[in-house]
Formats: structure tokens, sequence, C-alpha cells
């Protein structure tokens, strides 16, 4: 069985939007799927084989302030406006409505992660969790909500906080599901070693202070991060694993809103599919 991991990365996930796209077009599938944060957005239109919806709300995202805004964080406590963002791409009625159906009619394992906010604990919700569509918008919700940027989102009266904090790419999880292969996708260049972020203390004993678990998996996450890509790069000396990323590109930030990035970072998860096609056949048997 070959999983793909999207480990998410906010607006940059254009990359994966493109990734996926080349995919469809080439009938492309794998057996097992692993969303991370805004990742396991893209993967659920995958796995629905709705070719460029995910760019579509990128784009959406980017060029009006519905969604991402300064205004909303101020208002609401959320720099993502959640509830505008279900409306829109998650209701029956919305502007761009998610096929369901297809989804549920699908019956490839989706596991999505998310950080449960009073222990730090990775808590990974799979299909049996997705009960209806807003179960699946509260999962999704709960996997991609930041800490700072956004209040906790609270599922059967838990605390949840962005799905990449303590385990930010979750590969284990996907072996101990079965995977013998995997496919890696991330949001930045694979080689760009992660650094804590400054001020990350100051930040943990004031915003954070009601969540010291959260302000402690913030602290050790970069460490994390770095660990884990060796451990992948690791597993592909050994052909059972792929790690995909971007190139370096100017501006590509988790919250950036600059159309053009976007753009760039979309044609360049396109490409990068075309390049490695042959490698994922492999992965998957084929």
């Amino acid at each position: 069985m070959t999983g793909l991991i999207d480990v998410g990365g906010g607006m940059k996930c254009s990359y994966s939007a493109g990734l996926y796209d080349y995919f469809m077009d080439n009938g492309i599938e794998f057996d097992y799927y692993l969303g991370v944060s805004a990742g396991s957005m893209n993967l659920l239109s995958y796995i629905s084989g709705e070719k460029g919806r995910n760019i579509r709300m990128y784009r959406l995202a980017a060029e009006g302030s519905e969604y991402l805004s300064l205004s909303s964080l101020v208002q609401n406590g959320t720099y993502m406006n959640y509830e505008k963002v279900a409306d829109d791409f998650y209701s029956e009625n919305g502007q761009d409505p998610f096929n369901f159906n297809a989804f549920y009619n699908s019956d490839k394992p989706f596991v999505v992660a998310a950080t449960r906010a009073y222990d730090g604990t990775t808590i990974y919700f799979d299909r049996t969790d997705m009960r209806d569509r807003n179960t699946i918008i509260d999962i999704l919700s709960a996997s991609c909500c930041i800490p700072v940027a956004s209040k906790p989102i609270v599922i059967d009266d838990v605390e949840y906080f962005d799905g990449g904090l303590a385990e930010p790419i979750p590969f284990r999880r996907a072996f101990d599901d079965g995977c013998d292969n995997i496919v890696v996708v991330l949001s930045a260049p694979a080689d760009e070693r992660r650094e804590n972020i400054p001020g990350v203390n100051l930040l943990g004993t004031t915003v954070l202070k009601e969540y010291p678990s959260i302000n402690n998996v913030v602290e050790d996450r970069a460490s994390v991060y770095n660990y884990m890509i060796r451990c992948i790069r690791e597993y592909e000396l050994k052909g059972r694993a792929l790690l995909l990323s971007p190139e370096d590109i100017p501006g590509a930030f988790t919250l950036a809103k600059d159309i053009d990035t976007i753009n760039a970072l979309y044609d360049n998860g396109y490409r990068d599919g075309m390049e490695c096609k042959r490698e994922i056949l492999r992965l998957l048997g084929k």
C-alpha cells in the first residue's frame, strides 16, 4: 500500500494543488491519504476528483478579504474566517460547493491530523469520524487552526489546533496504518532547514499562556521538523519514500495573498508532478 501525506502550509499549498491536478489529469491515485492543516483540504478535493477546485480556492482567498484578514482576527479572534470558507466552499448552496457524494463514494482511507490543545497530543481523525458534512468541516477547520492566528476549534467539547504542531510530518502514522511506501508533499523547499521562531518564548508566555503544552510543541517544532526530514531521506535511500517540495519562490509564506506567487507555486507543482511521474508509478507498483 502506498500512502500520500500532505503536510500543509497554508497558502503555500497552492503547490500541491498543482501537483494533484497533474495526478488527476493522468489518472494517478494512491491507496491511502493523510492530510495536515491545509493539506487535508487539498487531499479532500483530490479524493473527490475535483480538478481545479483547490487552486480556485487559493486564488479567491488571495483576491479578497472575506477569507483571510486582520479584521476577522480582531472581530472574531481568527485570521481565517472559517464560517465564510464553510459557507462558500462546503455548503450545498455555496459559490463552489464540495462534492461530498464523490468523497463518500470513494473507499480510500483518509486520515486528518489535529493537535489537542490541552496536552499537545496529535489526534488522528478518519472516515469513521467524518459522519456528515458538518463533522468534516469541523475536522478540516481544527487541522488548519494556527495558534495565535485563530482560536481553537472545538469538536465534542475538546479544543484543537493545527495538526502539524507536534508531528509536522506524520509519516510514522502512515506506516503504522499499513503503508509500505509513502509520498510526502511539503509546501517549502525540502532542504530548507527550519529555525526556531524569534520571540516564540515571549509569545508562549502571553498569547498561549492558557495552552502551555501548545507553547512547548511550538518551541520544539523546528527541530522536530528537521529530524523528520532526515528520517524520510533515509526511507528515500531505501526506495520506500519520495519527498516532493517546491523550489524557492520569493514571497511564498503561509498566509501569503500575492496572486502571482500562488500561480507560480501551482505551476511548480504541476511541473513536478510531470517530472516525478515515473517514480510515483514505481512506488505504486505500476
